[in-house]
């Protein structure tokens, strides 16, 4: 264990200080007694012993401890699995069981590292997490209970010398398969002797932290919620977004020393952390209750909807600017069901549902909450099918998405919320897909929307014109606009281009002239463009942002201008080809679309070490608020907090300076190729950028995207000043 861990609260549960109501062992959880782990801790101690006195990565040592666990799991019924890498010119080894059984994408997983220092045989650091990990494990075989959640226990190697083994273990797993894993949970040391508190690691996981602090807090232990951090194998867990918790008991005096021996292990601690460990995983072996109102977003929980994923939105509207409380919707929407749905809900503000069908077979409507639509079919949806919704609506658009434009028509923009105002939607960055719309107004109005535009056609005295969106969007980035549209075509960056400009508008040419080098510098930068048109769309909107990214032509509000171009432009990389997984990764799209501002100036001749830089370090130095908010995870309600965007921009220029030039230009362009079209989270990006500089980097993230204090100088000025 490396010691680094970020105290984020202190929780007093000891008993005799604070009374704990009911009881906190799980139903049908088993006990175990010293006994049950004492024959594993002696075999570590009998292995180091033989093997020059520690069980360190690259000995023969940590190979017999490692084979010690394989027997006993193999022998108990576990699948295991062997992962062999190199580090420090020694063969590492990781160490992977699973019991048969559960929803494997749903995983609960827990972990320790199983070597020691070269120093002394390891038993607090970490024979005790080992031992406490393999005794649930045992625990687990010995009961065989009915599961909902798939279990896996892992031992990692060379996690002293840097957290090797659970790195080349996160490494080599892919997105899909991190994300099955509802919870990781670490235990490093966790039998301190006469340890009356507990470090709990509250890192994403309430399930988990509340299970361990109410668990100990009646067993007259103190909790101290911490943040994980880079100090055991959580950390490469936690920076791909994987829910972590788990405990530690903290240092002895034996940390990393010859006398880290036998008589180092508190039997009544390791007794207590074990049946902890155990009572926890009863607690979490189960799915929880299935609510399919939501993703599962931390700051939205009822955005979104679970069990099914959206391949395409067909989007049909009747408007009149003359009946501005009136929109008429018919919307068919082609979806993957991804778990059996008896029913579903789709996001819509206010509405009358005029008819609701699923494959063609009347679907029953009712509503839930302010904008959940909940769809019952007449035979459910079984996972893996692919199935049809249609909602014809009709009523009043509500909500923040929906702009009135002076002169009469709307715009339809904005985030995070936008869609649920005019058409039903699984409303979450994380279901893209393709858009097709079809708007019909009076003649004399005219629509602009994503994408390339279809064919117009004209009868009884209406216009119906069709845009259609072929790459995945998310719902945030679908707009619409009626207005009376000066219409520009030309071709941009060699693209075609649609520019609309509707009434009242402040029309710069000179701005519509520099989007063909703006685009063709920012395609050098990040990689081609990513989408099959551009253009803008222009309205004087009585309510909404000045400028919103809507995919491939950004809505702006008034005019547009170089600035708000730079910005907005910049999103169709950042933002819409590479999304949000969910909204506090919101630093991955502004944080970097912010700085395009100062890209741009450069290019123009501007020096940014000069300017910029120093003007903006000379704004926020001493001031603590502008410090307060973190880039990464700044909390609800602060998903797009102007932070993003100040202390965000400085952070990129800053991450540059600590990367050189070669290497941040490499990982943008790195970042946008590997998500391209899909989702990512910001623990991706630090991580990708710690790769493609070859160098630690997590001092600098943690001081820029995870603190809320000024960072200290050497992050403030990577390059010097």
């Amino acid at each position: 264990m490396r010691l680094s861990l970020a105290l984020t609260n202190v929780v007093v549960t000891a008993a005799g200080l604070v009374a704990v109501a009911g009881s906190s062992a799980a139903a049908g959880s088993p006990a175990v007694t010293y006994q049950d782990v004492l024959p594993h801790l002696q075999k570590f101690q009998s292995i180091a012993e033989q093997n020059g006195g520690n069980r360190a990565h690259g000995t023969p040592g940590f190979k017999a401890s490692l084979d010690h666990v394989k027997s006993t799991l193999d022998t108990a019924g576990y699948v295991t699995r062997v992962d062999s890498f190199e580090q420090d010119g020694a063969t590492g080894y990781n160490l992977v069981a699973d019991w048969p059984g559960g929803d494997e994408d749903h995983v609960v997983m827990l972990g320790a590292h199983l070597d020691s220092v070269p120093d002394g045989p390891g038993m607090n650091d970490n024979a005790s997490g080992s031992a406490g990990v393999l005794a649930t494990a045992l625990a687990v075989a010995r009961e065989r209970p009915q599961t909902g959640r798939h279990l896996r226990f892992a031992w990692w190697g060379a996690e002293e010398t840097g957290l090797n083994g659970s790195r080349h273990y996160v490494a080599g797993s892919s997105a899909a398969d991190l994300a099955k894993i509802d919870v990781y949970l670490n235990f490093d040391m966790v039998a301190t002797r006469d340890e009356d508190q507990y470090f709990n690691l509250d890192a994403g996981s309430a399930e988990a932290t509340e299970a361990f602090r109410t668990y100990l807090g009646e067993h007259g232990k103190q909790t101290f919620e911490v943040g994980g951090g880079e100090g055991s194998d959580n950390w490469p867990f936690q920076q791909k977004g994987v829910p972590v918790g788990g405990f530690a008991t903290g240092l002895d005096p034996c940390y990393h020393k010859a006398c880290d021996d036998l008589a180092n292990i508190d039997p009544a601690v390791q007794t207590l952390s074990t049946n902890a460990m155990i009572n926890a995983l009863w607690r979490l072996k189960d799915l929880p209750a299935q609510d399919v109102s939501g993703v599962g977003d931390p700051y939205f929980p009822k955005d979104g909807n679970a069990g099914y994923d959206v391949e395409h939105y067909d989007v049909k509207l009747q408007y009149d600017p003359a009946k501005p409380d009136l929109l008429t919707g018919d919307a068919t929407i082609t979806a993957t069901a991804t778990r059996d749905l008896p029913l579903f809900h789709l996001d819509l503000l206010g509405f009358e549902i005029v008819e609701s069908t699923v494959d063609g077979g009347t679907a029953v409507s009712r509503r839930e909450d302010e904008h959940e639509l909940v769809l019952t079919p007449e035979h459910a949806v079984r996972k893996g099918q692919k199935f049809t919704t249609r909602i014809r609506y009709q009523g009043k658009p509500a909500g923040v998405g929906w702009h009135p434009i002076e002169g009469g028509g709307f715009a339809a923009y904005g985030e995070p919320h936008s869609a649920t105002s005019w058409f039903p939607a699984n409303d979450h960055p994380s279901d893209k897909a393709t858009f097709a719309l079809t708007v019909t107004v009076p003649d004399g109005w005219s629509v602009m929307g994503n994408g390339l535009p279809g064919e117009t056609t004209r009868a009884d005295g209406h216009s119906t014109f069709r845009w259609h969106e072929d790459k995945p969007m998310e719902t945030t980035l679908a707009t619409v606009a009626v207005d009376r549209f000066t219409i520009h075509e030309r071709t941009v960056a060699g693209v075609p281009a649609y520019f609309g400009y509707g009434s009242g508008v402040t029309v710069l040419p000179e701005s519509e002239e520099l989007l063909d080098p703006m685009l063709r510098f920012f395609s050098e930068l990040y990689g081609p463009y990513p989408f099959s048109s551009t253009g803008a769309i222009v309205v004087r909107a009585k309510t909404g942002h000045p400028a919103i990214e809507t995919q491939s032509r950004p809505t702006f509000n008034g005019t547009m201008f170089d600035a708000n171009m730079a910005h907005e432009f910049t999103h169709q990389w950042f933002g819409n080809s590479v999304s949000v997984a969910d909204w506090r990764n919101a630093c991955i799209k502004e944080c970097v679309a912010q700085y395009a501002n100062q890209l741009w100036d450069e290019h123009n001749g501007a020096d940014l070490d000069k300017g910029f830089y120093p003007a903006m370090y000379e704004e926020s130095h001493g001031r603590p608020e502008f410090w307060a908010t973190r880039l990464y995870d700044p909390g609800p309600g602060k998903e797009l907090d102007p932070a993003l965007y100040s202390k965000g921009s400085m952070m990129m220029h800053a991450l540059r300076k600590a990367m050189g030039d070669d290497e941040f230009f490499t990982l943008l362009r790195t970042w946008l190729r590997d998500h391209r079209y899909g989702n990512a989270t910001w623990p991706q990006f630090e991580e990708l950028a710690q790769r493609t500089a070859g160098k630690d980097l997590s001092g600098f993230f943690q001081a820029w995207a995870h603190s809320t204090t000024e960072p200290e100088e050497e992050y403030l000025f990577p390059a010097g000043r």
